[in-house]
């Protein structure tokens, strides 16, 4: 996830301030690159969590691993936005999704029982480490050699780092095999849903189901919106590019308590109210964007979004899990 979400999603407004100096697109045909991914990946997401489940997580990261290299390969040659659309909105999302959020979660969501929204929230600070070094380190990569070189430094990263990690630690877990929390689950809960699962036909027929998807969704559309045309804004509003840059990075690592302090928040009452808490941060966050016209400003919306972004990440694989079970849960 350190790789995945911080080449894809953090680093993504840094490149696109530089590709629209460049190439002298419109922000709307830019952004739309990362619209198409975005769908892509949701639409792709439940083949990859059948895949997981029928052949395991391990080869299917190292797949991703594979095609995300192929991908911003692909990324440096762009010269025409259908090729954009096509490399980063296709074949680039494809890989990510295959090495983001549905296998990770699945993986971590099978060992744990106890502690599972804290253990989420571990597993998601690596996001946020990733969101903390790319975007600056990116700036730095394109001021220094040019953003078509730039992608080719993120396509090692995503095959040297990523093939090698998911062959050595990504393991694939029966459940009789998990760690003791198996056991406690028997004991803690007399409801046999939470180990047996709900299947998805089960799940699309409950009011639960929709209702996380669709406060999910809206989520995820809200600081997406925010994220992708932060470093622009801010160069409008006369924040240099780097600084923007480095907003973009603390907006990551105030990820990271947040991941922390709601995961273990979300053991400990409703998550459907952390859930709403950080939502509520979020409005907070884009009120004080809206008024930012200095760096100050548009760094204590990093802090309100980072931790907004950080604490909702692990809630929502969670509520899945509470709701349906872990059997069905990729």
């Amino acid at each position: 996830m350190f790789c995945a979400d911080g080449t894809y999603f953090y680093a993504f407004p840094v490149f696109f301030e530089a590709m629209l100096k460049d190439m002298e697109w419109s922000r709307a045909e830019t952004a739309a690159a990362l619209s198409i991914g975005i769908f892509v990946i949701g639409a792709i997401s439940p083949l990859i969590g059948i895949l997981v489940s029928k052949i395991g997580i391990r080869l299917i990261t190292i797949l991703g691993s594979v095609v995300a290299g192929i991908g911003f390969i692909l990324l440096s040659t762009v010269t025409e936005p259908w090729q954009f659309y096509l490399y980063y909105g296709l074949i680039l999302s494809l890989g990510i999704a295959c090495i983001d959020l549905v296998p990770n979660m699945a993986a971590v969501g099978s060992w744990f029982v106890k502690r599972r929204s804290m253990a989420l929230g571990i597993a998601t600070a690596g996001i946020g480490a990733g969101g903390a070094v790319l975007p600056p380190l990116a700036s730095w990569l394109i001021s220094m050699y040019g953003w078509q070189t730039s992608f080719l430094f993120l396509a090692a990263l995503a095959t040297l780092i990523g093939v090698p990690i998911s062959a050595i630690i990504m393991r694939t877990r029966e459940e009789k095999k998990s760690i003791s929390g198996e056991k406690q689950e028997k004991d803690v809960s007399s409801d046999r849903v939470l180990i047996e699962g709900t299947t998805i036909e089960q799940a699309v027929k409950g009011q639960a189901f929709w209702l996380i998807s669709i406060g999910g969704m809206l989520w995820v559309w809200a600081y997406m919106t925010g994220l992708i045309h932060l470093v622009a804004f801010a160069v409008d509003v006369g924040i240099e590019r780097v600084a923007a840059a480095g907003a973009v990075g603390l907006l990551a690592v105030f990820s990271i308590p947040g991941r922390l302090g709601f995961g273990r928040l979300g053991d400990a009452v409703d998550k459907r109210y952390v859930f709403m808490m950080g939502t509520f941060l979020q409005i907070v966050a884009f009120i004080v964007l809206m008024r930012s016209t200095n760096l100050t400003m548009l760094y204590i919306y990093s802090l309100l979004l980072g931790i907004n972004i950080g604490g909702v990440t692990p809630i929502l694989p969670g509520l899945l899990i509470d709701h349906f079970g872990k059997k069905y849960f990729g």
